[in-house]
């Protein structure tokens, strides 16, 4: 029983921890501004898309007339806002190129690139710090993602297609007369499925090419899936409360882009905290170093001081029974003038620190040894337990990386520095 109560413990536990920092780098990362510019990205770059599916699909539609009808009635969910069918009944026209094909042809294909361009600039603003890539790259790339993602949607709807056609034999159409309901849901949520399936499979490559960090694909799946069921969940609890229609007639054809406007917002909100979430998965262990080395003191009363104490004062995930140090009280965790080789987290207890300028109480929640360890000093102190204590251990390497991989710890660890060294000085002068 105890068991599983300490695993349920440490499951609960993680999940808190990787919550908070996901909303704490979302934030950080202005996550907010950024879905904003993807969403005014896809003001420019959704004609053009569809230009580019189109273009891709209009030898297909020459030798397969029937597939013409289902695209239609696929983008007449979309006539709210914009109305396709010219277009695609224009580009079936044409026979030749000319050099104003040519010269619209690449302004397409330029102005698409700004919703991806966006993508892009967004994920890197999450995997920044781990990213190896460099801007040229994601220029590159930019191009790369567009066409990949513009193949994959005409590839998914030549299969919804064919799906729809198979649905249409006679054998399945018996089948079909038995569930009147499943047969009328099938036909009218074909459409929406498709635009769904889209989502999900642009998003899965979005997660695992972009950020450059090779995040696992079954984490990618995972969280595109988190992401494409949010969003299908927050649409139709918009649709159940927002009657379009209604504001049709008082507004015009204005108020359907709005609101259109207003999901594709909410949309890449959703993307852009999943992906924060994959980013928080990934490196959960150096956040969490960094995190427990950024925890206020016991002085500070802010109630987002109280819940990162809460959260991260036992940080079980990175502690082993290798790193765990036990005290007894009047024990001795090192001596003065002995080498660093490591550095302690004081997980709980108390420690007396005994120096020539006198005592020092490190009470839970303290890292000892840091300051020694970054400037390559010796232990400055004899130390004893005051009570019984639990300590997790790191090496001076492992102390390091978090000192390199957060500008946040980093930042910290050189106000401890000046602080150490103002204090020599003071003492000397004394």
């Amino acid at each position: 029983m105890n068991t599983s109560k300490a695993y349920f413990k440490k499951v609960f536990s993680r999940f808190g921890q990787m919550l908070y920092l996901t909303i704490s780098n979302f934030s950080k990362n202005a996550m907010w501004e950024s879905a904003s510019a993807c969403a005014f990205g896809f003001i420019f770059s959704f004609v053009p898309v569809t230009m580019i599916i189109f273009t891709v699909l209009v030898g297909i539609l020459r030798i397969y007339p029937n597939i013409y009808n289902f695209i239609i009635s696929f983008t007449s969910q979309f006539d709210s806002v914009v109305t396709i069918t010219p277009v695609l009944d224009n580009m079936l026209k044409i026979r030749s190129f000319s050099s104003f094909n040519i010269f619209l042809g690449v302004w397409v294909i330029w102005m698409a690139r700004k919703l991806f361009n966006s993508i892009i600039t967004a994920l890197n603003k999450v995997f920044r710090s781990v990213s190896p890539r460099k801007s040229w790259f994601n220029q590159v790339l930019t191009f790369i993602i567009e066409f990949a993602i513009t193949l994959i949607i005409a590839v998914i709807i030549i299969a919804a297609f064919i799906f729809s056609q198979i649905l249409s034999l006679p054998f399945f159409q018996t089948i079909l007369e038995y569930f009147p309901l499943l047969q009328k849901q099938s036909s009218s949520n074909l459409g929406t499925f498709v635009l769904y399936l889209i989502l999900f499979i642009s998003t899965v490559i979005a997660y695992r090419i972009i950020p450059g960090t090779k995040p696992l694909l079954r984490r990618c799946v995972f969280y595109a899936a988190l992401s494409t069921v949010t969003f299908f969940i927050v649409s139709h609890l918009l649709n159940m409360f927002m009657n379009v229609t209604n504001y049709n007639t008082v507004y015009g054809t204005i108020s359907s882009l709005v609101v259109l406007m207003m999901k594709v917002y909410m949309f890449f909100i959703i993307f852009l905290f999943c992906a924060q979430m994959i980013y928080v998965s990934q490196f959960f262990d150096t956040l969490l170093r960094s995190e427990i080395y950024l925890l206020p003191p016991y002085s500070c009363k802010t109630l987002g001081d109280y819940l990162r104490r809460f959260l991260f004062i036992n940080p079980s995930e990175i502690q082993t029974p290798e790193n765990t140090v036990h005290l007894e009280i009047g024990e001795t965790l090192y001596h003065k003038n002995d080498k660093v080789t490591k550095v302690y987290f004081l997980k709980s207890g108390a420690i007396s620190e005994a120096a020539e300028h006198g005592f020092t109480l490190r009470s839970q929640g303290c890292f000892l040894g840091d300051v020694q360890c970054i400037l390559n000093q010796t232990y400055q102190a004899d130390t004893q337990a005051l009570a019984e204590c639990e300590l997790i251990s790191f090496t001076a390497d492992e102390f390091m990386q978090i000192i390199e991989k957060s500008h946040h710890a980093a930042r910290k660890a050189i106000s401890k520095i000046s602080e150490y060294t103002s204090d020599l000085q003071h003492i000397q002068n004394f």
